[in-house]
């Protein structure tokens, strides 16, 4: 991955353990696609619309060559079953893109020519 890791915990408490999850389910992400440019990962604790409910959401916005890959999860209570259901369904989208493969027009070279 080209740029670092970026994590946003709003309403939940900063944690070293989760930090490590986030980033070992994104090494695994760019082990499936190495073409990873960035990935902002924001996990945020919502009040349900029980007052004594919480809800977590977790969203994250990988940036791939040419597109983005955006995925939205909530979960009851648990912030690492959002995290892992969320780069679950990340990597199910990235494995889509990389089967449609790269729709950049290229030039003779190979290389993408700019587009305009």
């Amino acid at each position: 991955m080209d740029n670092p890791l970026e994590i946003v915990l709003r309403g939940i408490p900063a944690s070293d353990a989760l930090e490590r999850y986030i980033g070992e389910e994104v090494r695994r992400l760019d082990g499936i696609y190495g073409r990873i440019r960035r990935c902002q990962v924001v996990a945020e604790a919502q009040q349900a619309e029980k007052a004594q409910s919480v809800r977590l959401a977790v969203r994250l916005i990988i940036t791939l060559p040419g597109t983005e890959v955006v995925v939205n999860r909530e979960h009851g209570s648990d912030v690492y079953a959002a995290v892992r259901e969320a780069f679950a369904a990340a990597g199910r989208q990235i494995k889509d893109h990389m089967r449609r493969g790269d729709r950049a027009p290229r030039s003779r070279n190979g290389t993408p020519n700019a587009r305009g």
